[in-house]
């Protein structure tokens, strides 16, 4: 097969226009699959911290079916650093701690995203200093968690929705682009690295997996930006598919297929970071939304079959919380059917059928 080549929306991002960051080769560590006692791709879920003490059924259900557990909002900047002088650890130590008492493994999400930046950081306007809030949010969290992580998402959807031509180009236009421009994305590559060089590193973004131009040119602005870095001699272990499926929309499979043979070309891996079912436009009931996502998550497991991800990670683990009722809820009033689980703790049919397909593959 051959390699996708680079949409022409992408030419605005240059290889030139990752400005000096103080580029250097980190010996790097590959990212670490975590260990499985069966083999194949390791199986995780994003937990919440807000459940934690009301809920003894939802924590035990990631030690009982999760080989990683990964914080979903805690380690996000606006949370963990609600004031500039101010990191607050407590609500991520305790399940970071969690999982590596319970012998799980645990990821990092994220470092840069475009949401969720607390006012002190969006009130900067001196290019300078939000140079040294990224740099010094990165080694502050980084240095608490080092060795304990297998990986972070450094940077998180900085990709434009549609980087088809438009007014920001492929990039996203957010405050790390309005402030330090394109540069923003090899600068916190390069901090995570020197900070905690056994962690791995991966850039996580959304809608890759589908058919239709506008995928096709996310994917190859992805595969540019992945180029960019490794032009300067930075290191980006993974690309993360966020993979927030919806039930109507189909997987391209060649074409991701495709994307996946060009990222292992480069040395990059993949690994599925936030996969739950969108399932608003399914008409009937359990057993119609049910079937669905059994067909959308088994198109995506062929779309990575030939390329293994590094581990697969849904975000969140039972229907029981989770974002999608209230994004995206269905009009006829019945519930939503994101996740493995149902909102009794039952496992779902594709359940088994994923944990099938991630046993056979690695």
């Amino acid at each position: 097969m051959t390699t996708p080549q680079a949409h022409p929306a992408t030419g605005g991002l240059t290889r030139r226009s990752f400005l000096a960051a103080g580029a250097g080769l980190v010996a790097g560590a590959c990212l670490a699959r975590p260990a499985r006692a069966a083999g194949g791709v390791p199986f995780g879920a994003a937990i919440q911290s807000d459940y934690f003490d009301t809920d003894p059924s939802y924590v035990q259900a990631f030690v009982d079916h999760c080989d990683i557990v990964m914080p979903m909002n805690e380690l996000k900047f606006g949370l963990l650093r609600p004031a500039r002088d101010e990191f607050n650890f407590t609500h991520a130590d305790r399940l970071v701690d969690f999982a590596l008492a319970n012998g799980k493994a645990s990821r990092g999400h994220a470092f840069v995203w475009w949401s969720t930046n607390p006012p002190w950081l969006e009130a900067i306007e001196d290019e300078s200093e939000a140079e040294t809030a990224l740099i010094e949010h990165i080694e502050r969290v980084a240095d608490h968690y080092r060795g304990r992580l297998t990986d972070w998402d450094v940077v998180n959807e900085v990709i434009a929705h549609d980087p088809r031509g438009g007014p920001d180009g492929p990039l996203r236009d957010t405050f790390w682009l309005r402030r330090l421009g394109p540069r923003h994305v090899p600068l916190a590559f390069e901090t995570a690295a020197r900070a905690d060089p056994g962690a791995g590193l991966v850039i996580n973004d959304y809608d890759l997996e589908f058919a239709g131009d506008r995928y096709d040119a996310r994917r190859a602005a992805m595969l540019d930006i992945v180029r960019q870095l490794q032009d300067r001699n930075i290191r980006v272990d993974a690309v993360g598919l966020q993979a927030h499926l919806y039930s109507h929309l189909a997987v391209d499979v060649p074409g991701f297929a495709r994307f996946g043979e060009a990222l292992e070309a480069l040395g990059v891996r993949l690994i599925v970071t936030e996969l739950d079912v969108i399932d608003f436009q399914v008409r009937g009931g359990v057993e119609e939304q049910d079937a669905a996502a059994t067909r959308v998550v088994s198109d995506l497991l062929d779309a990575v079959e030939g390329t293994p991800p590094l581990a697969l990670v849904t975000w969140g683990l039972t229907d029981r919380y989770s974002w999608v009722p209230d994004a995206m809820p269905r009009q006829d009033g019945k519930p939503s059917r994101p996740l493995p689980f149902d909102a009794r703790m039952r496992p779902k049919p594709w359940y088994d059928m994923l944990r099938a397909r991630l046993a056979a593959m690695g």
